[in-house]
């Protein structure tokens, strides 16, 4: 009774192990995944509705012709409810035969195959299923074609085995048409026997599809690629649902006797030799009588079940197929062979009905005799005689057939990683759906049409906005929250929106060029994705929208309660004021000039803070930053909750670096305010102004270790004041050196009042509108600036590096100034450039040197 089935399964399995990492994705050799670390690893995968449709309509079809083909010990009333089932009026019809029917060799293979694995799948009903107008050919068809597809995508895959990912998304289809076979079949306990025929036919329409694709392929059956194809396509972990594998003949037998045995099997398989657990298996089922005698008796019903097959087979080739019919009934109704055995009268008539079909050929005239053996030799303590074994040999049999499902389990839990790691997507998890994921190349998509699994998508970068007022809040407190909550929508987010709609001429996902994206609302600022020639124009208007804001923030800001709320704000810093006067004032009178000083001092930055305070409060100096970066397009989750709706994240490193642009870093502002300061001194002008709006400042950065840190405050601490700046003289020495060098001692940090856009999106800009605009790049020295701008406003100290451009009519367009490398916090060094605004010192500038640098003049 060995079986090759049985045998193959264990082979699997210990080339699985030994090749220890072989049934686990190597995420290096992915070509996408997703994921944080090994552990955590998702290969994103859909089954498309046609090929998932394939499937469930094989395994509807198989169901119903099991059912119709074995009428016989269908209960009637079930048999009238199948009737009525869609489908059932089409089923192709089957011969009545238990061997193939017809078709190729591979046709015929399958219908041997389905005879092997269950009783209930008879050849004419694989036939009439897998042949052609059936749709278990078209299952077959889909694995073909899939795996075809698969084989041709391993060239340019990287080292990725796309067929054994593919064939683990098939798969699991195949397991989730389980499902759909709990619809069609009989009630119990006939459904448990019915489900475990119909799972295993899918599985020999699925394992043709493999050899098929794999002969084409051209590969060696030495190929370990080959191992992890048949280990994913798993008979047993089809059949470890409900019912389990009732009335499966896999291994050569039926395995209900010792069968809660096999998952204990399974987990020493993982680690020990099979020669050594199967040893162990039959002492075990050797030290229960009972159970001994049921598992012999299980051996010896399958080795007359081989028999029995036989002799129907041969009998069907003799053209005497309908006088086999009892026989190839009692073959394949549930447990009647058995019965038939075990009663004396039952082997009798099975030896007679054998030896009434005539003189067989072959394995024909040996099964007839075998039969004829048992019907005399068949003794309930010790069946295994019946069929020519010892019981130790009856016991071994058994076992083996039992080891080939535990091999089965083992298989599965070396695989559970692998089909873990496929993360099936529906559509609902991304904007633009799985059909815009597999365009963009994040998609593994198994389907029955033509095309890529995981389609190569070219790369189409897109601008990123971030527009952040993150002071707004501040300034607007005194409002109250609901009156801000409706100046921020009125006068920032809708705006804006209106604005961004002018620009909008592409899908929501930006599949096409010219779209443009909100990706997020976040309080106070807005994230926006799209065309970067949209996105430059649409910062311009966000630059003139903000500066209408301070006006009518003045407006808001003029009503009575407000001014009474200033009041209050300005009476508490007039009364700290003064508090720190009297003490200052004190501090003299006792002859203590220090402490006078320093309260002097207290006053006096107090009274600062209070303009700042109210400047504040009013509105006054309202500035809001505007960054464009370039990059990958976002990746949009969308997360539907039942009880927060409906959301969606857009996700890109890009992002994060325009909202890193939009920094206000108080210390760059301050240097670059200490800078218009000494220009004010110095060129007598006291209304001198900036010019720009957008500014990276190197500040001194002073690194102490920590060991130094805290040896010069424990020397403060201790009064020794000097010592404590002896310490500190090594860091503050490297500080001043660095930031001496010629290039400041590295990138600086932001303070961006404006609009900016790093030089990727600057190079990205300027390329997009080379046909429609003349270039020009200018370095241009602060001496060469007219005395009637340099008077008015401050352009700097540094020569000016400015890319100017002009439309096709020579009228100036933009004008862009490099303000320098800032470091971005997580991200790096950024080169910053200002879009410069189209009133006050950067359009003066412009329109002044306008034609002189359209002729190639610096001025």
């Amino acid at each position: 009774m060995p079986s090759t089935l049985a045998e193959r399964r264990l082979q699997l399995l210990a080339a699985a192990r030994a090749g220890g990492e072989l049934l686990r994705f190597d995420p290096a050799r992915l070509r996408f995944s997703l994921g944080t670390s090994l552990s955590d690893l998702h290969i994103p995968v859909q089954v498309t509705p046609e090929a998932g449709a394939i499937v469930r309509g094989a395994a509807t079809e198989l169901a119903l012709l099991l059912a119709s083909q074995h009428r016989r010990f269908v209960p009637a009333d079930d048999l009238e409810g199948l009737l009525l089932t869609e489908g059932y009026a089409s089923l192709p019809t089957s011969a009545e035969l238990l061997g193939p029917s017809g078709g190729g060799a591979d046709l015929q293979a399958a219908a041997q195959l389905g005879a092997l694995a269950h009783p209930a799948l008879e050849g004419g009903v694989v036939c009439a299923w897998m042949g052609p107008g059936g749709r278990g050919r078209s299952l077959t068809g889909l694995v073909i074609q899939v795996l075809g597809q698969a084989f041709a995508e391993l060239e340019g895959a990287g080292g990725e085995e796309t067929p054994w990912l593919a064939l683990l998304a098939l798969f699991g289809e195949l397991a989730a048409a389980d499902a759909r076979l709990a619809e069609v079949l009989p009630r119990p306990p006939l459904d448990r026997y019915l489900r475990a025929g119909a799972l295993l036919g899918l599985w020999v329409a699925a394992r043709t599809g493999l050899a098929r694709a794999w002969r084409a392929s051209g590969r060696a059956a030495s190929d370990p690629l080959l191992v992890k194809l048949e280990a994913a396509l798993s008979p047993g972990a089809l059949l470890a649902g409900p019912g389990g594998p009732a009335g499966a003949t896999l291994g050569g037998c039926e395995l209900g006797p010792g069968l809660e045995r096999a998952e204990g099997l399974a987990r020493r398989l993982a680690g020990e030799a099979p020669e050594a657990v199967q040893a162990d298996l039959e002492r075990e089922l050797g030290a229960d009588e009972e159970l001994a005698r049921r598992c012999e008796e299980a051996a010896a019903v399958g080795f007359l079940r081989g028999a029995l097959r036989e002799v129907v087979l041969a009998a069907e080739v003799a053209g005497r197929g309908e006088r086999a019919a009892e026989l190839r009934a009692l073959l394949a109704a549930p447990g009647a062979l058995a019965a038939a055995c075990a009663d004396g009268r039952g082997r009798e008539e099975v030896a007679a009905r054998a030896a009434g079909l005539g003189a067989l050929p072959g394995a024909g005239g040996a099964g007839v005799a075998a039969l004829q053996h048992a019907a005399r030799a068949w003794a309930p303590q010790g069946p295994a005689a019946a069929a020519g074994l010892g019981r130790d040999a009856a016991r071994s049999a058994y076992a083996r057939a039992l080891l080939a499902h535990a091999a089965d389990l083992a298989l599965e839990a070396l695989l559970a990683p692998a089909r873990r790691a496929l993360s099936v997507r529906t559509g609902a998890e991304a904007e633009g759906g799985v059909e815009g994921e597999w365009e963009a190349g994040r998609l593994y998509r198994i389907s029955a049409r033509p095309g890529p699994i995981l389609r190569a998508a070219a790369a189409r970068p897109l601008a990123h906005l971030f527009a952040d007022v993150k002071d707004f809040t501040r300034r607007t407190g005194m409002l109250g929250p609901a009156p801000m909550a409706e100046f921020l929508r009125n006068e920032f987010y809708r705006p804006i929106l209106n604005a961004a709609k002018s620009f909008f001429a592409g899908m929501p996902h930006l599949a096409d060029r010219g779209g443009i994206s909100v990706n997020n609302l976040l309080g106070d600022a807005i994230s926006l994705s799209g065309d970067i020639e949209a996105l430059v124009g649409l910062a311009a208007e966000i630059r003139r929208l903000l500066a209408g804001y301070e006006a009518r923030l003045a407006r808001e800001l003029s009503s009575e309660a407000v001014a009474r709320q200033l009041a209050a704000l300005a009476a508490r810093y007039d009364e700290a004021v003064a508090r720190a006067g009297e003490r200052a004032e004190a501090a003299r009178a006792a002859g203590r000039p220090a402490e006078a000083a320093r309260h002097g001092e207290e006053a006096a930055a107090l009274r600062e803070e209070r303009a700042r305070a109210l400047a504040r409060a009013r509105g006054e100096g309202l500035e809001a930053g505007v960054f464009i970066s370039f990059g990958a397009a976002p990746v949009t989750v969308l997360i539907d909750d039942e009880v927060f709706g409906p959301n969606r994240v857009a996700i890109a490193d890009k992002i994060n670096e325009s909202a890193r642009g939009t920094a206000r870093d108080g210390a760059a502002r301050a240097r670059a305010d200490a800078a218009l300061a000494a220009a004010r001194l110095a060129r007598g002008a006291p209304a001198l102004a900036h010019a720009w709006s957008v500014f990276v400042e190197r500040p001194l950065v002073l690194a102490v270790p920590p060991a130094l840190e805290r040896a010069a405050l424990a020397a403060a601490a201790g009064g020794d004041v000097q010592g404590a700046l002896r310490a500190l003289g090594p860091p503050v020495r490297d500080a001043v050196l660095r930031a001496a060098q010629p290039d400041g001692g590295g990138p600086g940090q932001i303070y961006n009042g404006g609009a900016a856009l790093s030089e990727e999106a600057l190079t990205a800009f300027l390329d997009a509108v080379k046909e429609a605009r003349q270039l020009r790049r200018v370095v241009l020295r602060p001496e060469a600036i007219p005395a009637a701008l340099a008077s008015r406003f401050f352009y700097g100290e540094a020569p000016l590096e400015l890319v100017a451009t002009f439309d096709a009519g020579h009228a100036p367009r933009e004008l862009f100034r490099r303000v320098g490398d800032a470091e971005f916090k997580g991200l790096g060094a950024v080169a910053v450039w200002e879009l410069g605004a189209d009133q006050g010192g950067p359009a003066e500038l412009f329109r002044h040197f306008a034609r002189a640098w359209l002729e190639g003049r610096e001025g």
